[in-house]
């Protein structure tokens, strides 16, 4: 029988939240591979999350596919250093971004999300900005650079398959608009800093079909210039939307851990794991 460690690693060093003076190495390129060897997450002590290693190929999509509760999104936060903003969590592995150690001394918090940017379940604009202003807030709290901004925000609203609807409403409020028009203008605002992953927890649990689709097609779209990880419950959009599957599941008495992982296809069709075709079948769930 596997065992783990039921002990939590030290803290996590103080300089975590991006207030530290040393920016590290830069992250510079275009879409990047994240790669999670022997990831383990902790909640005020209790093991959550137990051996995790996984790559996340560059200009691909990967869908992180499981029951409630199996650690998915914690697996997510944990991918752009999120996790550790939780009090009681820690956590133990590594993660890299093109081979550099996000988690390494010196490394910035906030420098990480720059380039390993996230979506969440629940579309989050900022109610009193303007649809313009959502879309280059992210620049704003990195401190980068915008260029032309016009242009910058018509760029990345068409990216996000939204810039037709709001072209001539950009002065309105981001509050105003659906909830699907919302999650497009969050994908917008996260594409604008050119992100090289973009994270995706649930992005369309809440929206109707229309909006779901067309949430998928930008996926599609924007997978050749940014590496897309997304979590869903949904196993026909993870075989719609994806390249490669990742299996977690929680078992008895047992940290949530990556049953099995493979290209889209195999994990549908062929899985090595009888746990793996029961779930993607409907058998649990």
């Amino acid at each position: 029988m596997t065992t783990y460690a039921t002990t939590p690693p030290p803290p996590v060093p103080e300089d975590v939240s991006g207030l530290g003076h040393n920016r590290g190495t830069d992250f510079s390129g275009e879409a990047g591979q994240i790669d999670a060897d022997g990831v383990h997450a902790w909640f005020s002590g209790r093991l959550v999350l137990a051996g995790v290693t996984l790559t996340m190929e560059k200009s691909k999509v990967t869908a992180l596919i499981g029951p409630s509760g199996c650690g998915k999104s914690t697996f997510l936060r944990i991918l752009n250093r999120m996790h550790e903003v939780v009090p009681g969590a820690q956590l133990a592995g590594s993660v890299r971004l093109d081979g550099l150690d996000i988690y390494g001394p010196g490394q910035r918090a906030m420098e990480t999300r720059r380039h390993i940017g996230m979506v969440f379940q629940k579309p989050n604009p900022f109610p009193a900005m303007t649809i313009a202003e959502n879309v280059l807030a992210g620049l704003r709290f990195s401190r980068v650079s915008a260029g032309d901004k016009g242009d910058l925000v018509e760029a990345s609203l068409t990216k996000a398959g939204l810039w037709k609807e709001v072209k001539d409403r950009l002065g309105e409020l981001g509050g105003a608009l659906s909830g699907g028009q919302q999650q497009r203008l969050c994908i917008a605002r996260a594409l604008a800093v050119k992100p090289r992953v973009l994270l995706m927890d649930e992005p369309c649990s809440a929206l109707d079909p229309t909006s779901t689709l067309r949430i998928e097609e930008t996926i599609k779209d924007i997978a050749d210039e940014v590496t897309v990880v997304i979590v869903t419950h949904n196993m026909q959009q993870a075989q719609r939307v994806s390249d490669y599957c990742a299996f977690f599941l929680a078992e008895e008495n047992l940290p949530g851990r990556v049953i099995e992982a493979g290209r889209t296809e195999t994990i549908f069709g062929n899985p090595t794991d009888q746990r793996t075709f029961d779930y993607v079948n409907g058998q649990f769930g």
